[in-house]
């Protein structure tokens, strides 16, 4: 009887930890800080951009830099955020 009462709880217990977790696949926002105003094109190999979502309520524009190959966060609020978000969009259409 005691084991069946173990057994419940454990099961109980199991159900309330994965309703509790996230279903977004990414997780919290990628850029902590709001990001680097502006990084030389000649120095960019690469560039994402994610939307807002459940987890992040704010767009991020992430850079791949040639050579290091680090990742770097543009302040999705300035002039050469905005340019790559539209060039995105022309590539994407």
């Amino acid at each position: 009887m005691k084991s069946l009462l173990r057994l419940s709880l454990l099961l109980l217990l199991a159900a309330v930890l994965v309703q509790g977790m996230p279903t977004s696949s990414r997780g919290r926002c990628l850029c902590i800080t709001a990001g680097a105003p502006a990084i030389h094109p000649k120095y960019i190999a690469k560039f994402e951009i994610y939307g807002q979502s459940s987890s992040c309520q704010k767009i991020e524009v992430i850079v791949t830099l040639k050579g290091s190959g680090q990742r770097k966060c543009l302040n999705s609020k300035s002039k050469q955020a905005s340019r790559l978000i539209q060039k995105f969009l022309k590539r994407s259409n």
